[in-house]
């Protein structure tokens, strides 16, 4: 039996092996992985990094495990996709360098998708969700608010966005973004120490929500955009990359 896995850091190798017999089309969803004695028999390998592999890729939702049923490949989803981009952005801490290159592409668009797509329903959520940060700002501003519930409330109004362009793919990649951003602690130095700064940061939501409302899609992605750019011109000037 050829020993297909060869080189260190074996059950990285197993997972990208499994990865790539998915990607090829060799599994579908829903087939089922051979037993581990017989599949680490035919990697040449023994059974700990394969379940280590098997373990992390359940973990990130590539594969789905169950007593008494064994390991099959699951169903693709686009949560799927942000569990893996997630874990990944978590672990790279170089990403962050990029963080806003990927909120101008991802998010620019998704408002300019949401101008074409959203409903009555969509235009009234991210109303009040607008609304929600307008009202919180004063008790931020006076102390009485914490940042991470005023970074929540903020997140909210960018995933409801998203979720007005009806593309689960843009609602993934904008939680990931946000979420990201947030764990490497990017806007602390902004919204920390200048709290005033999210008075700012909701009239730029205000422009993004009247373009939407108005279905101008132009509008609303060069809002999103100059929001953007805003926020990333904030952190740099306090030192943060």
């Amino acid at each position: 039996m050829e020993n297909i896995i060869q080189r260190t850091s074996i059950s990285q190798q197993v997972m990208d092996y499994i990865l790539n017999l998915v990607d090829s089309g060799k599994l579908h969803p829903g087939d089922r992985l051979p037993p581990e004695r017989d599949f680490a028999a035919s990697l040449g390998i023994s059974r700990v990094p394969l379940r280590e592999a098997i373990s992390a890729l359940c973990v990130l939702g590539v594969l789905d495990k169950r007593q008494g049923s064994g390991t099959t490949v699951a169903s693709f989803s686009p949560e799927t996709l942000g569990r893996i981009l997630r874990t990944y952005t978590m672990l790279d801490d170089t990403l962050s360098g990029s963080l806003f290159e990927a909120r101008m592409a991802v998010e620019a668009t998704a408002a300019r998708l949401a101008a074409k797509n959203a409903s009555r329903s969509d235009v009234d959520a991210l109303s009040r969700r607008l609304a929600e940060m307008e009202e919180a700002i004063p008790a931020y501003v006076r102390g009485e608010m914490g940042l991470a519930d005023m970074l929540a409330l903020d997140d909210l109004f960018h995933l409801q966005c998203a979720a007005a362009s009806h593309n689960q793919f843009y609602i993934q990649f904008v939680n990931i973004v946000h979420t990201a951003g947030t764990d490497l602690g990017l806007y602390e130095a902004v919204y920390g120490s200048d709290r005033e700064k999210y008075y700012e940061s909701a009239a730029d939501h205000r422009r993004v929500l009247d373009a939407i409302a108005a279905k101008d899609g132009r509008r609303a992605e060069e809002a999103m955009e100059a929001h953007i750019r805003a926020i990333r011109a904030n952190t740099e000037g306090r030192g943060i990359e």
